[in-house]
């Protein structure tokens, strides 16, 4: 295995060729060697392109986040917000530090479309390098089994990840996961790098605005809801009939009752007299409730009369005395 690396004159490097990924992190010093609005500038090296598998091709990619201030046209359409940026300044002044003066103001000031300065304080800015600095830290891919005998629990190598994304597959070696992340965006998707550097600001710029002491805006948000007229004149069609038929069995039971008609829901009887000669009929007449006319028509036996002169078709054979 060849010890020979790569390096850029910023520092980035990737010390040989089984180191397939680096993140480098360039804060901006006291020096002033960057624009003063400059948050964190990071370099990305790599010894594998995204879409040209099994070939070493080294390649270097600079990122950098920078507080800026964007003029939005906003609209509020079907109650969801929409926001068009048309129009963003930078502050590209390089501030020479090396000497600070008491009296000179070090804070970053931006001016907006309208001439407005916005002020950018170095506290928070400082404050904010700091965190970058600590969550960004410099890290690399390793892909070689030698390093694989180290503990996942030493300092400097935390995360050991088989993957199988884009060109990239086999056991990598990770130091953070923040390298992680990158690593698995840049095999992943074609333009992974911009795309996590973009959704890094997106949030950062989301988090400032909902931070609290954020100056609130008065306006006024429409929604849409729902309205229901009902049209009562269709349901009285339906409501009639339903009631109709309410009276009407009503009206039967009540008829029913004052009649002392027997109750023949559940019986059979009623359709089996039917045909009988009227003799046979009159004899279960004489019965006061139904059991005793079921155990009466267990005793009837009927034939079949054709040519009956009173036009009925059954007339029983035997009767109980």
């Amino acid at each position: 295995m060849s010890t020979c690396g790569w390096q850029l004159p910023q520092g980035a490097r990737l010390n040989t060729s089984s180191d397939v990924f680096s993140m480098t992190s360039i804060i901006p010093s006291a020096y002033g060697d960057m624009p003063h609005s400059t948050l964190i500038r990071i370099i990305f090296m790599g010894t594998e392109l995204h879409d040209v598998p099994d070939t070493l091709n080294v390649w270097a990619k600079q990122c950098s986040l920078q507080a800026c201030v964007k003029t939005l046209s906003s609209s509020v359409v079907n109650g969801t917000l929409q926001e068009n940026v048309t129009h963003t300044m930078l502050n590209q002044t390089v501030v020479d530090m090396s000497s600070p003066d008491s009296e000179s103001e070090y804070d970053v000031y931006i001016k907006g479309g309208s001439d407005d300065l916005y002020l950018f304080g170095m506290g928070a800015l400082l404050s904010i390098r700091g965190w970058f600095g600590a969550i960004f830290t410099n890290g690399s891919a390793t892909r070689t089994t030698t390093d694989f005998t180290r503990s996942v629990t030493d300092p400097d190598r935390a995360v050991v990840v088989n993957l199988t994304v884009g060109i990239s597959s086999g056991e990598t070696f990770f130091d953070t996961d923040i390298v992680t992340a990158f690593y698995w965006n840049y095999y992943e998707y074609a333009d992974g790098l911009n795309m996590l550097m973009s959704d890094l600001a997106v949030s950062m710029t989301t988090a400032f605005r909902g931070f609290t002491g954020a100056e609130p805006v008065n306006g006024k948000s429409s929604s849409l809801e729902s309205y229901v007229h009902v049209r009562w004149g269709f349901a009285i069609l339906p409501v009639a009939i339903v009631l109709a038929t309410v009276l009407f069995l009503i009206a039967s039971m009540v008829m029913t009752r004052s009649s002392e008609t027997k109750l023949w829901k559940s019986s059979a009887l009623a359709t089996l007299f039917h045909g009988l000669d009227h003799d046979t009929r009159a004899m279960f007449d004489l019965n006061d409730n139904l059991e005793q006319e079921k155990k009466q028509a267990n005793e009837v036996r009927v034939r079949l009369k054709r040519d009956a002169p009173d036009g009925t078709l059954l007339r029983a054979e035997k009767m109980a005395c």
